[in-house]
């Protein structure tokens, strides 16, 4: 007699994890088991003010009752994202899987999943409330003004580079490959830049395609693309792994030291691989420190496996705040201002920065990128920020 093997429940679930790697671009069509999920009663959970809105559905501000296991009746803020009412049957299993996904993860500089309600329209995932929003409308809100320098000083941002340096050694460690490391998919625990109890973290409230929306590019039949933050390979060949995520995490670098700006802003999301190709990357922001910029270039390798490590980075990260605090001494200026910004209009926010070169005019194969037809030519002298380079 022959007996058939029953469900592999765990090569069901590392197919779920590799199939879904980012939420935003790969969702897997394996099923996933709700039941594993924290499910939370709905009667249980307020919602309050709507925080922003996208095609998939909205997030707000809420009150739930119990969701942590201090006190049963303890109420806490949270983040409720929602899934518009009508979801079809692909994005009803794309927010379970987002869900799952979400609930592998319990580190400091991730965003953590509290729990889920699904039973009922709309579903709900509850997550921590960061109030300072996306890190790039946190960083842009730092900048100098009229009134005052920029709010941010060396140590943060070093502080916020090794927040997310050290959530992704999580992620690495646990073979789980990101796809869309970038300032806009990073939250803020508080809304000042002079609070100490700040923190950073590794998620989004899916709001960034529709806040961004200029961040990426579509190509056919597979959805959208992060084309300024993504490695050569991955543009070339669609290969995404650890090395392509130190890539993006060397433009999140970037993004932290120019307090937001956006890569390459000269160039179409068409050039972009014919930038890369030939040899040119972003020039080193401006009051850069040399070692900040060098460990840009080191993951900006061409030769993939020439890159670091996600450890190492968050280790020479660690050894630079040091030797910066160090030299300041416990006196790091009294800069108490708030960011206002994130309750702004977001997209008006954004698109400040956007720059020129946002035209789609495209020819695709079916390899996808491997053939581009560009909108102008891109010359050899031509820095990266628009500038003559030197020669």
């Amino acid at each position: 007699q022959t007996c058939l093997p029953g469900p592999d429940e765990e090569l069901e679930e590392i197919r779920g994890l590799v199939g879904l790697a980012n939420a935003c671009y790969a969702i897997s069509t394996f099923p996933v088991r709700s039941e594993k999920l924290p499910v939370f009663p709905r009667h249980c959970l307020k919602l309050h003010k709507l925080l922003g809105s996208g095609a998939f559905g909205e997030v707000y501000e809420g009150i739930a009752v119990g969701v942590t296991s201090v006190e049963v009746m303890t109420e806490k803020r949270v983040a409720v994202k929602t899934l518009k009412k009508g979801a079809t049957d692909n994005e009803k299993m794309d927010f379970l899987k987002e869900a799952h996904l979400m609930s592998q993860f319990d580190h400091p500089n991730i965003l953590r999943l509290l729990g889920v309600c699904l039973e009922n329209e709309p579903q709900y995932l509850i997550l921590e409330l960061m109030e300072g929003g996306d890190l790039r409308s946190y960083l842009r809100g730092a900048r100098p003004s009229a009134t005052h320098g920029a709010l941010l000083d060396l140590a943060d941002l070093l502080n916020i580079s090794l927040d997310v340096a050290r959530g992704c050694a999580c992620l690495e460690k646990m073979h789980f490959v990101h796809r869309d490391l970038a300032a806009r998919n990073c939250l803020v625990s508080v809304r000042g830049y002079a609070d100490p109890d700040r923190a950073v973290k590794i998620g989004d409230f899916g709001l960034a395609r529709d806040i961004y929306k200029n961040d990426y590019y579509r190509k056919r039949g597979e959805g959208l693309l992060p084309v300024r933050w993504m490695s050569p390979e991955s543009l070339t060949d669609g290969v995404f792994n650890k090395q392509s995520d130190v890539w993006a995490f060397g433009v999140f670098l970037w993004e932290v030291f120019t307090l937001g700006k956006q890569p390459y802003p000269a160039y179409s999301n068409l050039e972009i691989l014919h930038v890369l190709n030939s040899g040119r990357r972003l020039l080193p922001p401006a009051d850069c420190p040399q070692s900040v910029y060098k460990l840009m270039l080191d993951c900006w390798a061409r030769v993939p496996y020439e890159r670091p490590s996600f450890r190492c980075l968050q280790e020479k990260l660690t050894e630079l705040r040091e030797s910066v605090s160090r030299l300041q001494g416990e006196d790091d200026g009294a800069k108490g201002q708030v960011n206002y910004g994130f309750q702004a209009d977001g997209v008006c926010q954004a698109a400040l920065d956007e720059g020129p070169g946002l035209g789609l005019t495209h020819m695709l194969s079916a390899e996808g990128l491997n053939y581009l037809m560009f909108n102008g030519e891109v010359h050899s002298k031509e820095s990266l920020d628009g500038q003559q380079s030197p020669e």
